[in-house]
């Protein structure tokens, strides 16, 4: 397992989430849709083909939130990103939330009231 970036350590300054939510990530060059594996105030963990490139800033985007960030390590299909700024914590529990009910194939409570609205009040 060869572990690429600049002195990667398992150097956490903040408590991960493990989500499995759709992101994208747009440098200069590219516009790539990865997956969202863990996410923390700091950065997050991304998995998908192509990734980007050790040392690259891009924007990231995940549920309508983005935020510049920066690769800090590749591996396979894997990489890492750290934010140029946190993710506000009501921000980062919102997507958690929809995280774990992408990842448990539930819905939120507003996506439920949504649902049981009865059709005909849209008329």
């Amino acid at each position: 397992m060869n572990m690429q970036g600049e002195g990667f350590r398992n150097r956490r300054r903040a408590p991960r989430a493990s989500i499995l939510l759709p992101a994208s990530v747009v440098t200069m060059s590219a516009y790539q849709y990865l997956e969202v594996v863990n996410i923390s105030p700091t950065g997050a963990k991304l998995r998908g083909s192509p990734i980007p490139g050790i040392g690259k800033t891009a924007m990231f985007r995940l549920e309508g939130f983005q935020l510049l960030c920066k690769v800090v390590w590749t591996r396979d299909n894997l990489c890492g990103v750290r934010f140029e700024e946190l993710i506000p914590p009501r921000v980062l529990a919102k997507l958690r939330e929809a995280g774990n009910s992408a990842e448990l194939g539930t819905v939120t409570p507003s996506e439920q009231q949504a649902a049981d609205e009865p059709a005909s009040s849209a008329n």
